[in-house]
């Protein structure tokens, strides 16, 4: 929209909240609604793409900034995340009276001091600096030294400026696998001070910068303890021209606000902490946290779930699927058991893809090293989820299934995708008291997939396989007919493979998360689980293929019939 049309549209208001307004710029207009006791003055500054983009509201009058909730220091109106909002693009003047209601709406809600919560609450938002300082580091309510990683960057060739890069722990080591974390060791450490606030505290008022008179009123608004903690800390430090401080205070929700405060002079000073000193710049940073109660929750995942471990058997098409899945519910530990290589032919229908390959030959020996599938899960899982423990067994199930780590799994899954394999690790793992598992495997070609979890105290795999008479061959879930040929090959016997495609083993794996859910929350188990494709080939089909919908599921139940389940 052009400034001559926006301003055409603005013309056009006739809302009678809208005492005044005035035209400030090309694209900004000054208004003033009128509230039940105080008029408000508020400019609505319209970005070119209005009126599919909606305006920034700022509030004009300074004395409210830092007095109430959802405005930030420079006095910009959060209204509503344009997102989540629908506009009609055909009416930019009902689109703005609409806009300008809703900022009236809510600056006379919060003028109220019941919503002064909010206003604590948004602390950090009050502040939003960028870039933010990327931290690990879980605030609590303890006084402490935090380590800080900086870089310095000269400024006007003679004095050094200090960039803080990452917070994290003293105490405890950085996830270095996870992204490119490591790749900051040549940067320098310094402590710092944390200190937590008892109560949580208003901004400046007025908009006003933080002040070095601000620190020490919120000084004051710590325990007794951590004021012992902090006489002593202090008592070490010398006087410096460059200081960090890490502040925070309790949030309504558990969690702590945090700003990082950067105390810069021209010449060298006492600690910020140990007097008030106006000649200190004071510069707030804003806080990315990577702490693990904090990932997990933003990312949608469940608490409850970090104390669990999960071994999973078979790391091919499905089974990576199913790895990357869980990994990202917040899965405390994931073991991986696989002895096969990562081939090229994998690729297309794989979590991993061709940087895994490896195409340099040994120097010494001209041997090209292939590379595990679980080896090479466990580097791409450690690079993009942190404070997730990953391992990885390159071996047989047969010899990964009596070390002490996999005995311990509280939920153990299968997707080797072989029904003969499947039978063997059925009655193992009863042997071994595991009872905890769910099987999960793809029919050919694009026909189905299934997942299927099991209390084996209560019915096992094989049931799946046992009629009336005994063993069979056609197994209760089958949606294609076993007496037919299913495989393909492109290069010859040697390059035999059942087709199905990376959707298809999607497809399965969501099914096989959804019950590991289920049953950690719920104690869910003996369920069958199928997923029905079209197919990609002319296959035969089985009567429960016809009968089934595009979902179904299953009770499961001990077959009386079945071997494994009758064994002493």
């Amino acid at each position: 929209m052009t400034a001559v049309e926006l301003e055409d549209s603005i013309q056009q208001i006739s809302s009678p909240s809208i005492v005044r307004w005035h035209k400030e710029g090309e694209r900004q207009y000054d208004f003033e609604l009128q509230g039940k006791k105080h008029n408000w003055n508020v400019s609505l500054h319209f970005p070119k793409n209005f009126p599919y983009q909606l305006p920034v509201a700022e509030l004009r009058d300074k004395s409210f900034i830092g007095r109430i909730p959802h405005i930030n220091k420079d006095g910009v109106i959060c209204i509503e995340e344009s997102d989540s909002m629908l506009i009609d693009y055909e009416r930019p003047t009902a689109i703005i009276e609409f806009y300008l209601s809703d900022a009236l709406r809510l600056l006379e809600r919060v003028r109220l001091r019941i919503y002064q919560d909010e206003l604590f609450d948004e602390y950090e938002g009050y502040f939003e600096c960028r870039p933010k300082v990327n931290s690990f580091y879980h605030a609590q309510d303890n006084l402490e030294q935090v380590s800080l990683k900086i870089i310095y960057k000269e400024n006007n060739r003679v004095e050094k400026h200090a960039i803080p890069a990452l917070l994290y722990d003293k105490n405890s080591s950085l996830p270095l696998e996870f992204s490119n974390v490591s790749e900051n060791n040549d940067l320098q450490v310094i402590n710092i001070i944390h200190l937590p606030l008892l109560e949580p505290a208003l901004p400046p008022a007025n908009g006003e910068d933080i002040s070095s008179n601000y620190l020490t009123s919120l000084q004051r608004n710590i325990s007794d303890k951590n004021s012992v903690k902090l006489n002593k800390l202090l008592a070490k430090e010398r006087s410096k021209n460059q200081f960090f401080i890490l502040l925070s205070f309790p949030r309504s929700s558990g969690e702590r606000s945090q700003l990082l405060l950067q105390f810069m002079a021209k010449q060298t000073l006492d600690h910020p902490l140990l007097s008030s000193d106006q000649r200190w710049s004071i510069r707030p940073h804003s806080i990315q946290r990577h702490n693990k109660g904090y990932l997990l929750e933003r990312g949608g995942a469940n608490s409850i779930l970090t104390t669990k471990q999960v071994a999973i058997v078979g790391c091919g098409s499905v089974g990576s699927e199913v790895i990357s899945l869980l990994a990202k519910t917040g899965i405390g530990e994931v073991i991986m058991v696989d002895d096969d290589a990562l081939e090229a032919d994998n690729i297309y229908r794989h979590r991993l893809g061709g940087r895994y390959l490896n195409f340099k030959p040994n120097p010494k020996s001209g041997v090209i090293r292939k590379v595990y599938k679980v080896s090479a899960l466990a580097d791409e899982l450690r690079n993009n989820l942190p404070h997730i423990k990953f391992t990885a067994k390159p071996m047989q199930f047969e010899k990964a299934a009596n070390e002490k780590d996999f005995l311990s799994s509280d939920l153990v899954i299968v997707a080797v995708g072989s029904p003969t394999t499947n039978l063997f690790i059925n009655k193992k793992l009863k042997a071994l008291g595991l009872h905890n598992v769910i099987f999960c495997w793809n029919e050919a070609a694009g026909y189905g997939g299934h997942s299927v979890a099991l209390n084996l105290m209560q019915s096992c795999f094989e049931c799946l396989y046992t009629n009336t008479v005994g063993f069979t061959l056609e197994g209760d879930l089958n949606l294609l007919k076993t007496s037919q040929k299913i495989s393909r090959n492109l290069t010859g016997c040697a390059g035999v493979f059942t087709p199905f495609s990376n959707l298809d083993s999607t497809n399965t794996a969501i099914l096989a998360a959804q019950q590991s859910l289920e049953f950690f929350l719920n104690g869910k188990h003996s369920v069958a689980m199928t997923w029905k494709g079209n197919g990609n080939y002319r296959l035969e089909t089985t009567s429960r293929y016809d009968s089934v919908s595009l979902k179904d599921q299953v009770d499961l139940v001990k077959n009386k019939n079945c071997r494994v389940c009758n064994e002493q």
